[in-house]
């Protein structure tokens, strides 16, 4: 008797065959998802599909997020054990990132901190992290004095990172003119939505509600007229923008 084909194996052999023909692969790929439907979709994804998108800034996330999903502190644990066998600034700055990821502020300044001595103690990098990580855990008066003394100790630093996070620190600390302004020099390189969006956020707990929803607009009508990719990769601040208009 022979054994019906499931629907899931055509509907594979469809959408394996478009992305042959959309993606200019070899045709003779048709001919063997047509004629072997069951390891030829296998041979293509493994041969064409995964490692190209293994190689991509995408595909090395995804491939970080399923690590995390399957070991939930592998990460962490791995970087714990660089940074005790050689307690350098760069083993520092991984093991603190991790640990700021899950959670774990106290752990995580406790590093930043002890990485912060000798010839390393105005690391700007790691001064930034401990920035973040005091943020983050509330601290916000600590990060803007810590920021502050970054940009004494290190004037020819530039971060649109750590100029947002001041502009956040201000806000929280009750600087209103002072954040607005950081906002606004930062909004002109920073790579990506978050500053202006923050920057409308902050404009609007002044009380400043026109010119609020005037930068909410500006951020949607040019977000419409950017490439699909940056839209994809602003995806959360453009989704916040837009329920904000509403």
């Amino acid at each position: 008797m022979f054994k019906t084909t499931p629907i899931w194996a055509y509907i594979a052999q469809i959408l394996l065959i478009v992305h042959v023909l959309k993606t200019g692969r070899p045709r003779y790929w048709i001919f063997l998802l047509i004629f072997i439907p069951y390891l030829a979709p296998v041979a293509y994804v493994i041969v064409e599909i995964l490692p190209p998108f293994l190689g991509s800034i995408h595909g090395q996330r995804t491939q970080r997020k399923m690590s995390q999903w399957l070991n939930p502190g592998g990460e962490t644990q791995r970087r714990a054990r660089a940074w005790e066998r050689t307690p350098n600034a760069d083993n520092a700055r991984h093991y603190a990132s991790a640990l700021l990821e899950r959670g774990q502020f106290d752990k995580a300044a406790e590093v930043l901190e002890a990485a912060l001595s000798g010839l390393f103690r105005t690391e700007p990098n790691l001064m930034l992290l401990l920035a973040r990580v005091r943020f983050e855990s509330g601290e916000t008066a600590a990060a803007a004095e810590l920021l502050g003394e970054l940009q004494k100790a290190n004037p020819d630093f530039r971060s649109a990172e750590g100029q947002l996070l001041q502009a956040r620190a201000l806000e929280h600390n009750g600087a209103t003119e002072k954040a607005l302004e950081t906002y606004r020099s930062v909004i002109g390189y920073y790579p990506g939505v978050e500053a202006r969006y923050r920057y409308a956020k902050a404009l609007e707990a002044a009380g400043s509600h026109d010119r609020s929803r005037q930068e909410m607009e500006a951020i949607a009508r040019d977000a419409d007229l950017a490439p699909a990719h940056f839209r994809k990769s602003q995806a959360h601040w453009l989704r916040k923008t837009r329920k904000a208009l509403k």
